[in-house]
């Protein structure tokens, strides 16, 4: 038996309404996708004052470092922090490291472990077995913060990686349709994954689309496992999303530039994201 069309829609909000209703203080969030950094959700949590998250990121980038910079963190999972257009590094993570201060818990990992993590979190068990990788950062300098382990078995012992549970997943996807139903068109990375493990999902798309429209270019995330929407064109911006807007370099370049001390990342921030919308 088909559910009534009104049962399948999910609610379509604004960026703020999302955030205030699905985000409290303390939560796990995780703000995808690998190919394309969901700058408008971080910068609504730093306009809404939002504190002591734990922050779920693959690529980290210079998204996580303007969480670490307005006191938005207590812990970041991630599989990196730097500027894409470099040379220069992500001036608020740097600061932090190489100062001591231990006030945000800092799990660096790599894309295999974030997966395997958010998988043990969508299966519903504590953890799951990753490769070992003796001779890295991961194993001989405790990058990953404690989130790795050993489980012994009658089979043997195993490397394993402690289940990540986001309390909200924001997805940014390039079509959404009254369902739910949405199209991503950057590489999927870690987003099935954390799809399946968050207790709420909001998709954040750049555009809205029937029905038809996107079953047509091919469901990527399916409706059932969303819970409400966003339509926001450029969710991404600075990054860019395929199809839609390239990367924006000079305001990467800015950013950096605005950021090599506190006081500059201070007005950078009253500049471009306490006072917009």
């Amino acid at each position: 038996m088909t559910p009534p069309a009104d049962r399948l829609r999910r609610p379509t909000l604004t960026l703020a309404e999302a955030v205030t209703r699905y985000v409290a203080d303390d939560d796990c969030v995780y703000l995808g996708n690998f190919g394309g950094q969901l700058f408008s959700v971080g910068h609504e949590l730093i306009r809404q004052r939002r504190r002591r998250l734990h922050a779920v990121v693959a690529s980290g980038g210079l998204l996580l470092d303007q969480l670490i910079g307005a006191g938005v963190l207590a812990a970041a999972t991630f599989g990196h922090c730097w500027s894409p257009v470099g040379p220069d590094p992500a001036w608020n993570f740097r600061r932090l490291v190489e100062s001591g201060d231990r006030s945000v818990a800092l799990h660096e990992v790599s894309l295999g472990m974030l997966n395997a993590a958010l998988t043990a979190a969508a299966w519903r068990v504590p953890f799951m077995p990753v490769p070992p990788t003796p001779g890295t950062g991961y194993i001989d300098s405790g990058w990953p913060g404690g989130l790795l382990g050993t489980a012994d078995s009658d089979f043997g012992a195993a490397t394993v990686v402690r289940a990540v549970t986001p309390d909200v997943a924001f997805v940014h996807a390039d079509l959404v349709d009254e369902r739910g139903n949405s199209v991503i068109r950057t590489p999927l990375g870690e987003v099935p994954a954390a799809s399946q493990a968050a207790r709420r999902v909001v998709v954040v798309a750049e555009a809205a689309a029937s029905v038809e429209q996107v079953r047509a270019a091919g469901v990527t995330l399916p409706g059932l496992l969303v819970t409400a929407a966003v339509v926001a064109p450029g969710a991404v911006h600075p990054d860019g999303a395929p199809g839609r807007y390239p990367r924006d370099v000079a305001a990467y370049q800015a950013y950096v530039a605005a950021a090599r001390s506190p006081d500059g990342f201070a007005r950078w921030l009253a500049d471009e994201v306490a006072s917009a919308r």
